[in-house]
Order: C-alpha cells, then sequence, then structure tokens
C-alpha cells in the first residue's frame, strides 16, 4: 500500500475490492493554530445516536471476540479419558462357584450396573430434582443459567444451575472442587461435547453409576445397599426420593440416622425428601394420587451395627484375601481400585450351613464370656470351604489368630507320635487309673498334682490307642513324659500345625508366648494332654493331614482371579505329598473311627453306616474329617475354657455334628466312586506293569555269541539291554532310583 492514497484497494486476481477511506480531522484554516479551531456545534440527538452505535459496536466487537475465544476454547477442551466404568472400581469377592457374591473390596464403595438395573423411580427422581429439563438442554441449561444469575443477584440461595451432564463430566474430570470461572466454562464445554457423543440415557446411567449418595456409597447400586440394603432394581418410590435427597449434601443433614454426626436429623431429611416427591409431581414423573399415599420418611438401615460394613465373612475378604493376593504381586491399593473378579475357595453351602445353620453365631450372643470358632477345610489340597472367626470380621479373629487349649481332642498327635518312635500303640500295657502323679506334673510351686481323667474315668490296663479313644489323660501323659515334649511338638509341626502359645511363659496381663512347634523352644510333657493352645485353622489343616494319609496341604482361600484387563491369576496349593509317615497317620485315625461308631447321636440311626466319619474331642472342642472335608470346631468360655467334666454335650459337639449331619453329599463317602477309583487304580498298576521290560514272569533268553555258543553271565554280572535312551526313561510313575539300576535299599 503507497502512502497518502485517499482510497486503499485490496487487490485480487479477478476483483477489487473498493474499501472507504478513514474520515479525518478537518485542516486548520490559513494562519490558525492547528488544533484550536473551535468545535462545530453538534444536535444532542446526533450525539445521543452516535453512542448507541459505539455502543453497539463496542458489544458486537466483545461478542465477536467471545465467540471466537469461545470456539477455541470449546475446541481445546476435551471429554475426560475415563468414564465411570474406566475410573476406581472395586473388586468383587465370590465363593467358589464364581457366582455368589461373598463381599466387596473398594476403596470406594461403588457397582456400576446398566440403566435397566436401575429402578424407574430413582432416574425420574434425579432428574426431577437435579435437572428438570435434562431431556431438553445440549448439556447446559441457559434457562436455569439465567435463572440462577437472578436468584444469586436478588440475594437468594446460592444456585450453580449445574446439569446432571455438568455434574457427571466435572466429578469424571475431577473438577467439582474448583469453584472458579475457567472450572465452570471446561464443565461446559465437556458437557456439550458429551452430548454430541453419548444419549441422554447413557449420559444418565454413568451420572448414576458415580455420584456420591452418603454412607461411603458411590452410585446407586452401592447407596441402594447402604441405606437399605437391596438392589437399585428393587427401589420404591419413597426410597428413590430419599436417596436422591442425599445428593444435595452426602453425609449431612439428610441422613436420618447421622452415622458420621454431621447433624443429620428426621426433620430436615423429611423435608427435602417431600420435596423431591414434588418436583417428581410438578415435572409429570410422579402421579399425585400416589404421592399424597406416600406420607412417612422409608426407614433406612443403621449403619453403626457394623461400622467397617463387615460379617463374619470379613476376615475373608479383607484378611486372607488381600494377604494372598499381597503375596503374588497384588497390592492392596490394585485390588481396591482394580475391578478384579476373586473366586475363593469357599463352599457357598457349607459355609451358610456352618455359619447360619448351626447357632454359631448366638453363642457370644448368648453368654458374654462364650465364644466360638470353626475352620472346615478339604484334605490333600487345602483349599479352605468353611470359616467362621467371629461377629466382627474387622476385629480378632479366633480361629487363626487367637489359640485355644486343645485337651483331650490333641491326644491323636502324641498317638502318631508313639507310632512315629516305634511304640506299640495297641499294647494294653498302660495304666489308665485316675487320679495319678509323674514327676513332671507339678504345681506353681513344684510339687507334685494329681492328674485326673476327664470326667474321672478309670482304665488300670489299657493300650494307648483305646486311652486315645476313651480321652483318658493319664495314660497319655505317662506317654508324652517318655516322648518328651519336644518330640510331640515336632510331630504337630510334622502335621501341619504352625503356631502354638506357650502356658508355662505368661506376661503380666496373662498373655501367653507364641511358639513354633517346628522350631528349637523347649516343650513341656503336657503339650500331650492338649495344654498348648492352638487355632481352629491349624487343628483342621492337621486333621486334613490325617484324613490324607500324610499329604500334608497348606491352607488357602483363593482359588483364581480375573482381571479387569482378563488376566487370570490362578492359586498354586502348596501340598506335599507323604510329608508325613503314611503309618503313623493311618494308626493315629483308628480310635478316631471307633469314637464315631460310639458317638450314638445321629439324627439316623442308619446314619451309622457313615462311617467314614471319624471325631476326636474335648470340652470345648470336636475335630475330626470326613471325606473331602477336615472340620474343627471350638466353642468355650474364655476365661477358663471349659470346666473338664465331659467332652459330651458340648456346644462344640452340637456345632461340629449338625455340619456333619448336614454336610453336602460330595463330603460323604461313595461306595461306587471309591469302586471307581481302586478300578482306575488297578488298571493304572496293570498298564505300568505291562509296560516293564523285560516281564517279571517272561525268563531272558541268553545271548549268542560271535561263534554261535551261548553265552553265560557272570555272577553280579548285568546283561546289556538293547533298548534306547528313550526308552530307557522310567515313567512319571517310575521315579525309584533303584528301577535306574542306580541300586537302592
Amino acid at each position: 500500500m503507497e502512502s497518502g492514497r485517499d482510497v486503499t484497494e485490496t487487490e485480487d486476481p479477478g476483483r477489487t475490492i473498493n474499501l472507504r477511506p478513514f474520515r479525518r480531522r478537518p485542516k486548520a484554516a490559513p494562519g490558525e493554530p492547528p488544533g484550536e479551531r473551535p468545535p462545530r456545534s453538534k444536535p444532542k440527538h446526533r450525539r445521543k445516536k452516535r453512542k448507541i452505535a459505539a455502543l453497539g459496536l463496542a458489544v458486537l466487537v466483545l461478542a465477536t471476540s467471545v465467540s471466537v475465544v469461545g470456539s477455541v476454547f470449546y475446541a481445546t477442551v476435551d471429554l475426560p479419558e475415563s468414564l465411570d466404568d474406566d475410573l476406581s472400581q472395586g473388586s468383587t469377592v465370590y465363593y467358589s462357584d464364581g457366582t455368589t457374591v461373598m463381599g466387596e473390596l473398594a476403596a470406594e464403595q461403588r457397582t456400576s450396573v446398566d440403566l435397566d438395573e436401575i429402578a424407574d423411580d430413582l432416574e425420574n427422581a434425579v432428574v426431577a430434582a437435579e435437572d428438570a429439563n435434562f431431556y431438553e438442554h445440549p448439556g447446559v441449561d441457559a434457562k436455569g443459567v439465567l435463572r440462577a444469575i437472578v436468584n444469586n443477584v436478588k440475594g437468594g440461595d446460592q444456585q450453580g444451575a449445574s446439569t446432571l451432564t455438568q455434574q457427571y463430566v466435572g466429578l469424571v474430570a475431577d473438577i467439582r472442587g474448583d469453584g472458579s470461572y475457567f472450572r465452570k466454562a471446561r464443565e461446559a464445554a465437556m458437557a456439550m461435547k458429551m452430548e454430541e457423543e453419548f444419549t441422554k440415557d447413557e449420559i444418565l446411567n454413568h451420572y448414576l453409576n458415580i455420584v456420591y449418595f452418603g454412607r461411603g456409597a458411590y452410585g446407586a447400586e452401592a447407596a441402594a445397599q447402604a441405606f437399605f440394603g437391596r438392589s437399585a432394581a428393587e427401589l420404591s418410590t419413597s426410597q428413590s426420593a430419599l436417596l436422591v435427597a442425599q445428593i444435595k449434601s452426602p453425609d449431612g443433614p439428610y441422613d436420618p440416622r447421622d452415622p458420621y454426626g454431621k447433624g443429620g436429623n428426621v426433620e430436615e431429611a423429611t423435608e427435602r425428601w417431600e420435596y423431591v416427591l414434588d418436583q417428581m409431581v410438578a415435572t409429570g414423573r410422579l402421579e399425585q394420587v400416589k404421592r399424597d399415599a406416600i406420607t412417612e420418611l422409608p426407614e433406612t438401615l443403621d449403619p453403626t451395627n457394623d461400622p467397617e460394613g463387615l460379617g463374619p465373612e470379613g476376615f475373608i475378604t479383607n484378611g486372607f484375601v488381600l494377604q494372598e493376593l499381597a503375596a503374588a504381586g497384588i497390592g492392596t491399593e490394585e485390588v481396591l481400585r482394580g475391578g478384579f473378579e476373586i473366586v475363593t475357595t469357599l463352599d457357598a453351602d457349607l459355609q451358610e450351613l456352618a455359619v447360619e445353620q448351626t447357632g454359631i453365631r448366638e453363642v457370644a450372643a448368648e453368654d458374654e464370656n462364650m465364644a466360638a470358632a470353626l475352620t472346615a477345610l478339604e484334605p490333600g489340597t487345602g483349599r479352605v470351604l468353611a470359616y467362621y472367626g467371629g461377629e466382627n470380621g474387622a476385629g480378632l479373629d479366633l480361629a487363626a489368630d487367637v489359640g485355644h487349649r486343645p485337651g483331650t481332642s490333641f491326644n491323636t498327635v502324641v498317638l502318631a507320635a508313639a507310632v512315629e518312635s516305634g511304640i506299640d500303640p495297641w499294647s494294653p500295657d498302660l495304666d489308665g487309673s485316675s487320679p495319678r502323679q509323674f514327676e513332671t506334673y507339678l504345681d506353681e510351686h513344684g510339687e507334685p498334682i494329681d492328674l485326673v481323667n476327664i470326667g474321672g474315668a478309670q482304665d488300670h490296663e489299657v493300650s494307648l490307642a483305646d486311652a486315645v479313644a476313651q480321652k483318658l489323660d493319664t495314660p497319655v501323659y505317662d506317654i508324652s513324659e517318655a516322648l518328651g515334649g519336644n518330640a510331640i511338638a515336632q510331630t504337630a509341626a510334622g502335621l501341619g500345625i504352625d503356631r502354638m502359645w506357650d502356658p508355662h511363659d505368661v506376661d503380666e496381663h496373662g498373655v501367653a508366648a507364641e511358639i513354633d512347634p517346628g522350631g528349637n523352644a523347649e516343650f513341656h510333657p503336657d503339650i500331650g494332654i492338649g495344654a498348648y493352645p492352638i487355632t481352629t485353622l491349624d487343628a483342621a489343616v492337621m486333621h486334613g493331614t490325617l484324613a490324607a494319609v500324610g499329604t500334608v496341604a497348606e491352607p488357602y482361600f483363593v482359588d483364581h482371579v480375573n482381571g479387569a484387563d482378563g488376566r487370570l491369576y490362578k492359586a498354586d496349593p502348596q501340598v506335599e505329598e507323604g510329608a508325613f509317615d503314611p503309618g503313623a497317620a493311618a494308626e493315629a485315625t483308628a480310635p478316631m473311627y471307633s469314637n464315631t461308631a460310639e458317638a450314638g447321636i445321629f439324627a439316623d440311626p442308619n446314619d451309622r453306616g457313615d462311617f467314614d466319619v471319624a471325631v476326636n474331642a474335648s470340652s470345648t472342642w470336636h475335630t475330626g474329617f470326613s471325606t473331602g472335608l477336615s472340620l474343627a470346631v471350638w466353642a468355650g468360655d474364655e476365661k477358663k475354657e471349659g470346666d473338664g467334666s465331659s467332652h459330651e454335650g458340648t456346644v462344640a459337639e452340637r456345632i461340629w455334628w449338625q455340619v456333619m449331619q448336614g454336610r453336602p453329599d460330595k463330603y460323604r463317602w461313595d461306595p461306587e466312586q471309591e469302586a471307581a477309583l481302586l478300578e482306575e487304580q488297578q488298571a493304572k498298576e496293570e498298564e505300568a506293569e505291562a509296560e516293564q521290560w523285560p516281564p517279571e514272569d517272561e525268563p531272558v533268553a541268553p545271548e549268542e555269541s560271535q561263534d554261535g555258543t551261548e553265552s553265560e553271565e557272570e555272577p553280579g554280572q548285568a546283561t546289556e539291554s538293547p533298548v534306547t535312551e528313550e526308552s530307557a526313561s522310567p515313567s512319571e510313575e517310575e521315579t525309584d532310583l533303584g528301577w535306574l539300576g542306580g541300586g537302592g535299599d
């Protein structure tokens, strides 16, 4: 452009656009100083028009600028990377069937569900109370914004006018705590973009899966469970309205139970609840007649009854499960937020039977000094099948963390130790009279004291096996003293008992020192009569080893885990076949089978034919096993551990037999299955025998020498075998070194 031209031209091939020049101030007259020329007067109406025009121009420029800036800003704002399905998702713990839910593990209580799994009334209530124009606006409600501005200017209650879509994207993007205008603009931009990509129902579904309702519950499903103990699909109109009432101030004045002491009360809860119901009517989402029939605030659960949200299964979900996954490299934080599906080893039917149908949960409730614990597991594998450590799953676990004196139920270990040491358990040369005194059975002053058999029973000439069956302490102690406490402790460790408590090492608070039976500690002979407390978990492991004839299996609770990304984690059972002497294990169980035959407490006399059940007991314990099931029950007075008068008619006995009598068929002996197993085993043995070379019943033909004569084998000289290296390899079942020609005993 050339300076000084009055006309500015924009040149473009094919066309020329002429623009008017800017109007300049008139030049001064000759001899008149510039700038001193008096201004010409203008009519007032012309000045007013020009002011209006200037204001309009300014508004236009501002609007244009805002539009341009807004467009740029809108283009730079992205939707949140994660919707509610990808956010922190709690993990679900299942029973062994993979479908029955045991519990949830989450940093926050939240479970995403589809919209068809949420009651229509809850959907209607949240739209009516939180965003009445939800189905009409494009993500931002212009009318609502203007209404909020007017209300705020007039000094009314602060109103944000955020739509459900804005609330949702703000929650997902984690910007709801920012009160700046920039946040509001960003939230609005994201809301409009979300409306372009998702349907209204999809947005509503996402919102209902993430919004916080209070009581630690995020989303409709978790809230329905936390407030009413039912699924979101089962909510009534009244319940739906009360849940929506919480959204405005979760854990605040609208929770009538006020579990967190935030000032909640029935009056304010009722007022907000009624507002939601009235809004449903006003927006056409509830008929007035039905509204008029809803007059009482719905009853909610009392969260203080179980402040941690855990019951008896809490020891498993929040204890053993997290421990085992942590050992596998899956940290607690990952579990709480990773959306895992965790399938445990617990049998839902057996757990229901053991915990809900035996009365074990009422033991402590009926007597404040009484308590109970139970563990059931699968012999040979270590799969824990049922478990009860107390009512508060976040408290002290009476089944794994607290030891209880086993008394005469421990004498099986003494029998096993005796067999290991070469003592004949069937020789009737023991003195079972009562009372008796022993050199090592002393009072606190070192003076001998009487040892009395339970119930004062007597048998002057008795074998160890019969003494165990009759629960006679005096002959069992006689053997314990002869073997020594350490030998019995080592046998207990070999059977799978990991922890004991030393009654001879008690601190000023009356707490006995924990002691490892497999370690180097010194054990008193009274270990043989059950003076050293053990847990029901260890007792179940021990009897599982006996049932599996010497196979020791570590107990475990997690079978497998499905990750949100499709990964599968599977348990690796720790099993040692034949780790304990099978002969000693078999001998130790013989008296337990005779105990069953003499019990005489079966509901059906024909049940006496159920001879796969083996049992042992004391005044506070009942232990034993059946096919595929090892069961240990303790129930006693924590202060005195029972009076020792009898092992019959006890609480532990009742619980144990109720489980055994009601156990599913898969834990019962099946003669047809047993015959099939024997047939299968026999077939394997015949197949292995047929594969032997040379056959044991066929003589080896002498080889011919090069000159045609038969060669004779020198004594001790092996004949060379014409087999390949591959065929000489032992099969999986033939791993004995003697078979390989390496010698053997």
